[in-house]
């Protein structure tokens, strides 16, 4: 709070982006709930996309691979140490025959293409699980099939995990993996290429994120007739990270691409005014109560209008045909907003690790140049 009264910062923040641990989303002493007492005024909490997926994606795992079993590390280790005697040319594919998934099959390959043909590709690891996830559902991405030997893991890399296990299924028959264990993996790679990938890929989206995790829940629920087991233990952790299905951050969705409804106008003006003090219950999101009938609209209250409340905008536009919105100085203002938010702290994560190498690597630089830089400074000196 200090640094950020002496860079003058106090008075522009609106939002708070942290890993939900409980060192950052306690409901009484979490770093957000403090800093949002030392400002003395509400903001946002969006709780980092990718962490939230990263957690549901490991209680997945912990539901299919618990401890007893051999350990994950060991079957990547194998996996890794044999990938050169493998041949990639036939690889296995998910066998999927209900309808309804088929449905969502063909949604998530048309997502993943429309990602991966766009002007600014996602970062290598990112586009690999894309990439991967269209050869597990049968498709071929667009700059062909690719394989990319298998890279580190360790316990905090879900990335890497993903990638391990769809090669690992796609080539479990060369394996020589137990029944068990392939059809765990088939469980594993159905979940990720129909509902996971398509979520990490569109995680960045502020305004699309309200609207995609209440459908992440309801396909958990319907998801629940194929593998009650998974679903529920992805549901289970939504309990408690249903962030973007707050008061506060609904309105979000007004800004997404999905088509805005009738109803959906409806988000903000049927809201009464928001309190001027902080919220006493912020962070009890076990008390959203999400059904398959639920809509977004279902989800608005007192607090929904602290977007416009933050950027001091009337919301006189959304009574107005949708048409005519980009008319308006305070959608466009709204809109802006909502666009340029961030709901991933990827940047203070790289930030970190970038601090964390320099100070590994520093002191090797200096040690092996050292004849290097005390040439430099005799001759600075002279």
């Amino acid at each position: 709070m200090d640094l950020l009264e002496a860079w003058g910062l106090t008075g522009v923040i609106t939002a708070l982006v942290f890993d939900t641990t409980a060192s950052n989303s306690g409901v009484h002493r979490g770093a957000a709930k403090l800093l949002e007492q030392q400002l003395d005024r509400k903001v946002f909490y969006l709780a980092c996309r990718h962490h939230i997926l990263e957690v549901l994606v490991g209680a997945v795992w912990e539901n299919l691979f618990w401890e007893g079993q051999e350990p994950r590390e060991s079957m990547f280790k194998h996996f890794k140490d044999v990938w050169t005697d493998l041949t990639t040319d036939n690889p296995t594919t998910l066998s999927i025959r209900q309808k309804w998934l088929n449905k969502k099959k063909k949604e998530c390959k048309e997502i993943l293409q429309e990602i991966l043909r766009s002007e600014k590709p996602p970062r290598a690891d990112y586009r690999e699980m894309a990439e991967l996830t269209l050869i597990v559902l049968g498709d071929t991405p667009p700059r062909g099939i690719h394989w990319s030997r298998p890279g580190a893991i360790h316990q905090a890399r879900w990335m890497a995990r993903n990638l391990y296990s769809m090669k690992m299924f796609m080539f479990a028959e060369q394996l020589e993996y137990d029944e068990e264990t392939v059809v765990k993996l088939e469980r594993l790679n159905l979940f990720l290429g129909l509902y996971y990938t398509p979520m990490w890929m569109s995680s960045t989206l502020a305004a699309d994120a309200p609207a995609n995790d209440l459908q992440f829940m309801k396909d958990m629920m319907k998801f629940k007739r194929t593998d009650p087991e998974i679903a529920q233990a992805v549901l289970q952790k939504l309990e408690n990270h249903k962030w973007y299905l707050t008061q506060e951050v609904v309105p979000f969705s007004l800004f997404g691409s999905r088509p805005v409804t009738k109803r959906s106008r409806t988000l903000l003006p049927s809201c009464t005014p928001l309190r001027s003090q902080i919220a006493s219950d912020e962070g009890n999101l076990c008390s959203l109560r999400v059904s398959a009938k639920t809509t977004l609209a279902d989800l608005v209250g007192p607090e929904s209008h602290l977007l416009l409340d933050t950027l001091g905008i009337e919301y006189d536009w959304i009574l107005q045909p949708v048409a005519t919105w980009p008319r308006s100085d305070d959608y466009s203002n709204a809109l802006e907003y909502v666009s340029n938010v961030k709901v991933v702290n990827d940047i203070a994560e790289r930030g970190v690790k970038m601090m964390t190498d320099s100070q590994t690597s520093l002191p090797q630089i200096l040690s092996k140049n050292s004849t290097f830089f005390k040439l430099w400074n005799t001759t600075v000196s002279d």
